[in-house]
């Protein structure tokens, strides 16, 4: 390729292929004369075509590494670097725990590492030495062996993979602690944008950006009173020049910490969580008020039409997807958060998403508290957050 022009003062040009192909024939004809044949059957035409294709396959190349310093379309290593220079870093994968019931010989040891398995065959080990007591079981913490969201339901640890002499079953009497995947670049470039002040203090978005870097934080709500009264703004009291948030997820007291280096100095709290955090420099102790948000349980009714599964399949497949969509593990999408109205059309769209052969005739959706159905959009105070469950949805073939 003599020139390459498709780089200019207002960024990457993206030709149409078709335009790239006449460039090449036009070379062709200015070689071997304007009656020369280019049709696709000819040899010149397949000389022709691969040389578009590597010219495309160049072009595109090049217009894939310049959009990497654009944080909104970056990806991998491109936005990790990006991501840090405001201070942020996308979570790493972690493992999936739970604590299994290890019964047997009292007296009989347990080396870390062991391995027992679940009736899916998600092999978990130990995590720890343990010895079984003298009531001939002990509790041992397990961790699964690969990363990632595996699940351990109640009862379901009960396969020894390592013989151990004197250990002779394993359970689980509750659910395991899911981990979680490398963080997908679709959340990553969310997270970026969240905690874009997290390097400064005292406003809005430094407060929220350094509660969102707490591990754990799913969403939250932020107000403000800045008068020399006590003010009700959207529906809480706050005291005067006081700041309100509703967080959920994160400890209570990493949340206590986040809030004391991002606040201003003399700025009060509001909420009916209370943690107490120790200032490093000065010694002094102080009380951080904030609010855990009040769950809204929604009750829907949905009605679908589709051919390409079974009736129970259809229930469940709609049930599960509605629910990943309303815990945010949908990619991209934040489901159900702080302060954000439930609407029947985005939970709709939260099925299609994932099955776009289930057609979504109607969802209706009710409080609990009131079990008045409809399909108009529920709204949901700063201070609380909607929630449902499979058991909750209810799912009706027409």
């Amino acid at each position: 390729m003599a020139d390459y022009k498709y780089i200019n003062s207002t960024g990457v040009i993206m030709p149409d292929t078709a335009d790239v192909r006449e460039e090449v024939c036009d070379e062709y004809r200015g070689v071997f004369g304007d009656d020369v044949i280019t049709d696709d059957w000819t040899p010149q035409g397949v000389l022709i075509n691969a040389e578009t294709k590597a010219r495309t396959t160049v072009i595109e190349n090049n217009a894939g590494l310049a959009n990497q310093i654009n944080p909104n379309i970056a990806t991998g290593t491109f936005l990790d670097a990006i991501w840090a220079l405001t201070g942020g870093q996308r979570r790493g994968a972690t493992y999936s725990q739970v604590v299994g019931k290890c019964s047997g010989v009292a007296g009989a040891p347990i080396p870390a590492g062991s391995r027992a398995r679940t009736k899916n065959g998600d092999e978990f080990a130990t995590l720890e030495n343990a010895t079984i007591g003298d009531l001939g079981y002990v509790y041992v913490i397990f961790q699964a062996t690969e990363t990632g969201p595996v699940p351990a339901p109640v009862g379901s640890l009960t396969q020894i993979t390592d013989a151990v002499l004197g250990w002779e079953t394993v359970t689980n009497e509750a659910v395991g602690t899911l981990g979680q995947d490398v963080q997908s670049d679709v959340s990553a470039r969310s997270m970026r944008r969240k905690t874009l002040a997290l390097q400064g203090v005292s406003t809005t978005e430094a407060i929220t950006s350094a509660l969102y870097d707490v591990p754990g934080v799913r969403s939250l709500s932020f107000r403000e009173n800045v008068d020399d009264t006590e003010k009700v703004v959207d529906g809480v009291t706050l005291k005067p020049h006081s700041i309100y948030v509703c967080v959920d997820g994160g400890t209570d007291e990493a949340i206590g910490e986040a809030l004391r280096v991002s606040k201003s100095a003399g700025c009060g709290f509001n909420g009916s969580t209370t943690v107490n955090v120790t200032d490093p420099v000065s010694g002094q102790v102080y009380a951080i008020q904030f609010d855990r948000p009040e769950e809204i349980t929604i009750l829907m009714r949905v009605y679908v039409s589709s051919r390409a599964m079974s009736t129970v399949q259809v229930q469940n497949a709609v049930r599960l997807a509605i629910v990943d969509y309303t815990r945010g593990e949908q990619d991209g999408e934040d489901g159900f958060t702080v302060g954000t109205d439930a609407s029947p059309f985005e939970l709709a769209s939260g099925v299609n998403r994932t099955y776009p052969d289930i057609f979504i005739k109607k969802l209706e959706i009710a409080n609990s508290a009131d079990q008045v159905f409809s399909t108009n959009t529920i709204p949901v105070g700063i201070w609380q957050k909607a929630g449902t469950a499979e058991s909750a949805i209810t799912v009706t073939i027409e």
